[in-house]
């Protein structure tokens, strides 16, 4: 009878000594637009220039990636530009609580979308997925990027 009263102040222990531990704080590296550079925009255009269809005057051309180690690089790069989405919304990068991290959110899951084209090796639903990339892109960029 005495074990179960020592397993709970045992226990009440434990949580107290782990609420009470020290939060570890993210701490940014890189700039908005150092991530942009460095790491988003060469993702995307990997995605982007994955797949696709030229035309000139040698006839069609269909472009997707051909073999396993191609697929793997599209595949890396969704995840790349994935999880870039999350690193826009840690710290001070994030412009503001609403539209920012909802357009954040949003290139998440259009990265998400990429990722599982590339690992099913659909070229149709990556040229789609690629679009929808795009689209997040500009809806962000359109609001926040003060180049413009």
């Amino acid at each position: 009878m005495r074990a179960i009263p020592s397993l709970a102040r045992i226990g009440a222990v434990l949580f107290l000594a782990t609420a009470c531990a020290p939060e570890r704080t993210l701490r940014p590296v890189a700039t908005v637009k150092q991530l942009m550079e460095g790491t988003i925009q060469p993702a995307a255009e990997v995605l982007f220039e994955s797949v696709g269809t030229v035309i000139s005057e040698r006839g069609v051309e269909e472009i997707a990636p051909k073999n396993d180690e191609e697929w793997a690089n599209v595949r890396n790069n969704a995840l790349t530009l994935a999880e870039a989405g999350n690193l826009l919304m840690i710290g001070d990068r994030a412009r503001d609580r609403g539209e920012w991290m909802k357009m954040s959110q949003a290139l998440v899951e259009v990265g998400v979308v990429a990722l599982k084209a590339a690992e099913a090796k659909n070229a149709e639903a990556l040229f789609e997925a690629g679009g929808q990339v795009y689209e997040a892109c500009q809806h962000c960029h359109s609001k926040y990027m003060k180049d413009r």
